[in-house]
């Protein structure tokens, strides 16, 4: 037992790669039953391996579709072990997490106003799955008897996996989808401004920028902390940022931007700001121009001339992209069609909805959210929506949703998490955590944040790294 327990993480990284390789859907549900046991050998192990799992879900789904919700029953195990565990002693403090109490009021708003406007049992089931499997985490890290040499051990395994995954997407790029990925992935009917973009193991190029983003000031914490190998880290984050360049998500650098602007204001700190700077600056010059130009020379050398393939983008094209993606954000072309059918639209239409159910909303799985893409929503008929639309903006989701009621609701969780931060006198990290807040709000003009696993995962567990009154990291 003591060999097995020792040797978990590496027996855990095998139970995702075996059914990756073995695509039968049973090989993927004995490797999740199988994961499951360590929860009586190793908690900590099977919690570091859910942030290997969420960032590459879509992919290893994709493989085997056995894998599809082991980390939603790894999280179930880990919350249910931990509640008997507590109530056995009887010593859970529920003082503790007082400030997530408007949370749980927002969903139990939405969940009720979903059921007075007819939507189904199953698809509110569904929605709630997907804001509340990561908030769970919140509680098991505030709970879990975490060490701080814990954590930098979670940092180190992140950021090998993190560095695999920019690999991975710079094969993408270089050889426009064309190897490394599953057949279907590569038969994507992509427009050719997304065809430009790395979409990686998350399987989205947002999501994908957004994990980058986060790993960059996490790595920070690393190469503070080590005292040899810093310049391994740094060439880490040269990677990291070049790949997140090469995403062209707008949305997630003006987010994640401010956020590190006011993390150097708010903590004074130069070392960060010599950090990012220098990584970013070398990311441009040594990943995203070469990649670029491999890119390009593969084009050139194909059998087929790129031109003639469906989604393909001109070189003189790729370079320029970045800048372009910028200088057309609010372009004449760019509004008109954000009004047809895009963001502009899903907002506008979002207002007329809201202005007939102010109070409580329409509810969850009605509007734009991950339920009604797998389930019919019950006002779209009424409101002349199509079945396919995302509302790609949290605020006008969660008022549509929610109604004034949802929306204060979520301030007020808001307003009580940054108070507790606070108190909790993490110094860097709880900067760090807040930061990680405002880049959240920020994005939630232009994503659904909540429903983004791979976010909210390193968001509800820098949270619950917060709450842990025993962990002390240095500044």
């Amino acid at each position: 037992m003591k060999f097995i327990e020792k040797q978990s993480l590496p027996i855990l990284f095998l139970c995702l790669l075996i059914p990756s390789a073995v695509p039968h859907p049973i090989a993927g549900y004995m490797a999740t039953a199988l994961m499951l046991v360590f929860i009586v050998i190793n908690k900590k192990n099977l919690l570091l391996i859910l942030f290997i799992y969420f960032p590459a879900r879509p992919l290893l789904m994709e493989l085997n579709s056995g894998l599809t919700y082991t980390g939603d029953l790894i999280i179930l195990t880990l919350f249910i072990s931990l509640l008997i565990e507590k109530f056995k002693k009887n010593e859970w403090p529920f003082s503790k997490y007082h400030f997530t109490a408007p949370f749980w009021l927002f969903c139990l708003i939405g969940a009720g106003a979903a059921l007075i406007n007819g939507v189904g049992i199953l698809p509110i089931l569904f929605e709630l799955r997907g804001l509340l499997i990561t908030f769970l985490l919140l509680y098991i890290i505030g709970e879990l008897n975490l060490e701080r040499k814990d954590i930098f051990r979670f940092l180190k395994v992140i950021l090998i996996f993190t560095i695999l995954l920019c690999l991975h997407g710079i094969v993408e790029k270089i050889f426009s989808r064309t190897i490394l990925l599953p057949r279907t992935w590569e038969l994507w009917n992509l427009s050719p401004t997304n065809r430009m973009r790395i979409y990686g193991a998350p399987a989205n190029p947002n999501v994908f920028a957004l994990f980058l983003s986060i790993q960059l000031f996490l790595g920070f914490f690393l190469f503070q902390s080590l005292k040899k190998y810093k310049w391994i880290v740094f060439l880490a984050a040269i990677l990291i940022s070049g790949t997140l360049l090469l995403t062209y998500s707008r949305g997630t650098m003006i987010a994640f931007g401010f956020a590190a602007l006011v993390f150097i204001i708010w903590t004074r700190n130069k070392p960060f700001l010599k950090y990012a700077v220098g990584a970013f600056c070398l990311g441009l010059l040594l990943i995203y121009y070469p990649v670029l130009f491999a890119s390009s020379k593969v084009e050139v050398s194909a059998s087929i001339p790129m031109e003639n393939v469906i989604g393909s983008t001109p070189s003189s094209e790729h370079e320029d992209a970045l800048s372009n993606r910028f200088s057309e954000m609010f372009s004449d072309k760019t509004l008109h069609q954000s009004t047809e059918w895009g963001r502009l639209y899903v907002l506008i239409k979002g207002i007329e909805i809201f202005k007939d159910h102010p109070i409580i909303g329409t509810g969850l799985a009605t509007f734009g959210d991950s339920a009604t893409l797998s389930f019919s929503s019950p006002i779209y008929q009424e409101y002349q929506i199509g079945e396919r639309m995302y509302t790609d903006n949290q605020y006008i989701q969660i008022l549509v949703q929610t109604g004034v009621l949802g929306f204060l609701a979520v301030l007020a969780f808001i307003f009580f998490t940054c108070r507790k931060i606070l108190k909790s006198g993490k110094g860097t990290f709880g900067a760090f955590t807040i930061c990680l807040m405002l880049a959240a709000l920020l994005a939630g003009l232009f994503y659904n944040i909540l429903e983004d696993k791979t976010f909210t995962l390193i968001f509800y567990s820098c949270l619950g790294f917060c709450l842990q009154k025993d962990i002390i990291l240095k500044d």
